[in-house]
This record gives C-alpha cells, structure tokens and sequence, in this order.
C-alpha cells in the first residue's frame, strides 16, 4: 500500500498542513466505540468483522526534537537513557454520545461520527484482550470512560451489540458506512507513522543536537459524512429504541 494521497487546491487536501489528531479521552466523559481495522474486508472495501481486529505496535523511546522513535537496538537504548516502551496503534470508530456516554441520536442523525486513529499503552492492550475472549468486539462495541485526561485512566466496559455492525446491516446506512470504512483504509495508510519514527541512530543523533521536530504522520482523519436525513432518522431509531 503507498503511503501517500493525491490531492490538489481545493481538491482532497482537506487537513492537508493540519497536525494529526488522535483520540484522547476527556476525564468525566464516557465513549462509545467500535474498533474499525480489520484484517479482511470485502470487494467493497468493507470490514469482515470476524476474529478479531488489528493492531500495530513497536518498542518506541521518546526523543526530545524528534518525537517517539521505534527502538531498534541496545544503542537506542542507551541515548535515550531508559528502556523502549510498547506502544500500539488502531483505528476507532467513536460515536457520538452525551457525556453519560449514551448515543446523541441528533448528532448520529447528521453523520457526525469520527474515525480516528488510537495511540496506547500495551496494559491498555491487555485489558482489552481480556474483553474481547468474552465480548468479540466484531458483535460488541466498547464504551471508555475516562477519569484521568493527562494520563488517560480509562475503564472499559463492553457493549451489548456493534453499532458498526449494525449499520454494515441496514441498507439506509449504506453511505454512511462506506464513508467510515473509506477514512479507515486512508489512516491505516498512515498508523505506523504514528506509533513511531523509524530512524537511524545518527538521525536521532543529530535531531538531539537539535534539529528539526516533528513527529510520523498519516492521512488527514476525516470525519464520516452524512447521508440522506430521512434514512438515518428513522435507522437510528430503529436500532436504539
């Protein structure tokens, strides 16, 4: 897959100059997400929501001037003067919820539902494995419930069903869905960039001495458009009452 996005003046360059922005939990708030990377998808792009879905991750140091840096030896070790963390990336599929966590059927109605790329720690990743034995997240959203924004402290509970799969299964969310799994296919483009920077160790060097910043970047998270009103009205009705 290329990594990179064809665009022009006005043209597909939406967030283009823009930093990437990735999902963090606000404390108080609670969150409703289906996981959106999957391994295998359809002839139309969309996921298979069978097994269990991806991930990607590496052993990354920080670096001041250069941002997370993927560990690729004891050298790296050394210069950052600590030993490598595990971080992980995926794509979520958050949807829009008052901050009890229950869905905002207005805002779901407009199609304002975000796709975005996650960046976590591996107990993160444990505890969700956990969930995931019993509750497949293919047939159960997630909701995530912040109580610490700086240092992202977040409970997870599952969700009795997949609001995702729910609308993989309803004809009027057609649009919807294929705008949400068109933002997947174009962030995960982009994830490993966003995990960490692959770099060779006179790179981190001389981004120490001071060179310039910056951190991996991926393509521009886009936000699912709306379909037609009258569709999903009475599609969210359907399936949330």
């Amino acid at each position: 897959m290329s990594g990179y996005q064809d665009f022009s003046f006005g043209e597909n360059d939406s967030g283009i100059g823009e930093k990437t922005k990735r999902f963090k939990a606000e404390g108080g708030h609670t969150y409703r997400v289906s996981f959106g990377w999957w391994k295998k998808t359809d002839e139309n792009g969309l996921a298979i929501m069978d097994g269990a879905p991806q991930f990607t991750g590496a052993q990354v140091n920080y670096i001041p001037n250069a941002g997370y840096i993927v560990n690729s030896g004891p050298e790296f070790t050394k210069l950052a003067g600590e030993p490598a963390r595990t971080r992980i990336g995926t794509v979520l599929v958050v949807w829009p919820t008052l901050k009890d966590g229950t869905i905002d059927k207005t805002r779901l109605a407009a199609g304002d539902v975000e796709v975005i790329p996650w960046i976590f720690s591996g107990d993160k990743y444990k505890r969700l494995n956990h969930i995931h034995k019993e509750f497949p997240f293919g047939q159960h959203d997630v909701t995530l419930s912040c109580t610490d924004t700086q240092f992202q402290k977040i409970d997870f509970s599952p969700c009795k069903d997949s609001l995702l799969a729910k609308m993989m299964g309803n004809d009027k969310a057609k649009g919807l869905v294929d705008s949400i799994f068109a933002d997947v296919a174009r962030i995960v483009e982009g994830i490993r960039g966003e995990v960490g920077r692959e770099m060779t160790i006179e790179q981190v060097r001389e981004k120490l001495a001071g060179g310039g910043g910056g951190g991996g970047g991926s393509a521009p998270v886009a936000q699912a458009a709306a379909v037609a009103s009258e569709d999903i009205d009475s599609m969210v009705d359907d399936m949330l009452d």
